[in-house]
């Protein structure tokens, strides 16, 4: 099973039909499958001048024995184009702490209870191929291509497994994984991720199930470990149990994206939240309404590893990989949105004129990601399909609450449930 992110080059019929935005504010966009950064050309400096030599118009470049004989008749050009040492230095400092990790191989048994053991974190290794991307982004910027997506060198972690019953299930290698960053969370928003997280460490999805989230999370609240942080309820950010757990399940499916699984049940919060780029690869959560479903199809079953190293969050899932590809294809960003006006609203929940935010300002846009599988082999092969990933995102406006003086006209307040959307 291969995970991929298509290159620029493999992305013509896409590009007739959906155009992204970067192109024409003069950015460049650099994409892996867990990281995006948005660069402005104009405020860095990849450019270097140089001399061409032209003959009759024609650019020169040979060296050839005709060298000597069309002197007379060369002219020299200064031009201005991308410095191969000065854009590989960027890489080095701005990009490759990002992506470079060694590989982390793990050991995976079963207790005297039946519990499952994991000795070590499976986590690939990767590395950023810079010859070929200082190569495709310079290509990139001489022909007006807006995003390129990096190629990354992986190498699997050795798997070992020791209990003979999860490998009669056909556990045995790292299908694949899935990887978020939650920096600059709060306090009881970083301990509802680890608590949420800790509830899936060890399951396993039998061949041909349907994962549920929100049954095996179970109970939120705070006799399960979880705390108050702040959750998008409706059109207002409140205090509820269980603010953060949308970064668990936005981290799960992100791992059966890459795994190739169907995904039956997803939505993308009400809002962009930061915490969640690249934007359109969320699922937010609030079970029983609201869930993330996916059907493991997996020639066998599949166990769940979940782990936390702040500011990571990481889901690695274990089986049987069979011959299938995976291409993610995107973003596509459009109908950009600026926030609307303030909001000012008016309660008797408060004393008068004190102020609580019940929300910060947020432009609106759509996303687009476009998930290619593809079965190579076997009898599943003409089952290959395109998945069409799509996120509205509304604008949302400063939103505060205000205390209202006795006998103050109130505006409406109420609030809809709308999930764990933090």
């Amino acid at each position: 099973m291969k995970f991929f992110l298509r290159t620029f080059f493999a992305l013509g019929l896409a590009v007739i039909f959906f155009t992204p935005t970067y192109a024409a504010s003069g950015n460049l966009v650099l994409k892996t499958d867990f990281k995006i950064w948005d660069i402005n050309l104009g405020n860095i400096d990849w450019y270097a001048s140089y001399d061409k030599d032209y003959f009759l118009g024609l650019e020169v470049n040979s060296q050839s024995d005709e060298a000597s004989l069309i002197a007379p008749y060369l002219s020299v050009q200064s031009v201005e184009g991308v410095d191969s040492l000065k854009l590989r230095d960027y890489l080095i400092d701005k990009i490759v702490p990002d992506i470079n990790r060694p590989k982390e191989d793990v050991t995976i048994d079963m207790d005297e209870k039946g519990q499952v053991v994991f000795q070590g974190r499976g986590l690939y290794g990767r590395t950023l191929d810079l010859d070929r991307a200082v190569k495709m982004i310079s290509f990139a910027i001489d022909n007006g291509i807006g995003y390129v997506s990096l190629p990354i060198v992986k190498v699997e972690p050795i798997v070992t497994v020791l209990s003979d019953e999860l490998k009669k299930m056909g556990i045995k290698e790292l299908v694949s994984g899935g990887e978020t960053n939650y920096a600059r969370s709060p306090v009881n928003r970083i301990n509802n991720i680890e608590v949420g997280l800790s509830k899936f460490n060890g399951h396993i999805i039998k061949q041909g199930e349907e994962f549920v989230f929100g049954d095996v999370l179970g109970p939120v609240d705070g006799t399960t470990g979880f705390k108050r942080e702040l959750v998008i309820l409706g059109d207002r950010t409140v205090p509820e149990y269980g603010g953060g757990l949308c970064q668990v399940s936005t981290t799960s499916y992100r791992a059966a994206l890459a795994a190739g699984f169907p995904v039956t049940m997803r939505k993308n919060h009400s809002y962009a939240v930061s915490y969640y780029t690249p934007y359109g690869l969320d699922a937010t959560v609030y079970p029983p309404s609201v869930d993330l479903k996916f059907v493991n199809d997996s020639p066998g079953a599949i166990l769940m590893q979940t782990l936390t190293d702040y500011p990571k969050a990481y889901y690695n899932y274990y089986g049987t990989k069979d011959d299938r590809d995976v291409y993610m294809i995107g973003p596509y960003y459009s109908d950009r949105t600026p926030p609307p006006p303030a909001r000012r609203e008016y309660t008797t929940k408060l004393a008068p004129g004190e102020e609580e935010v019940l929300g910060h300002a947020v432009p609106g846009l759509n996303a687009s990601w476009f998930r290619q599988v593809v079965y190579n082999e076997g009898e599943k092969k003409d089952e290959s399909f395109l998945d069409h990933i799509f996120s509205h995102y509304q604008a949302r406006p400063d939103f505060l609450m205000i205390g209202a003086a006795e006998g103050q006209e109130l505006e409406s307040d109420v609030i809809s449930d709308d999930g764990y959307q933090d």
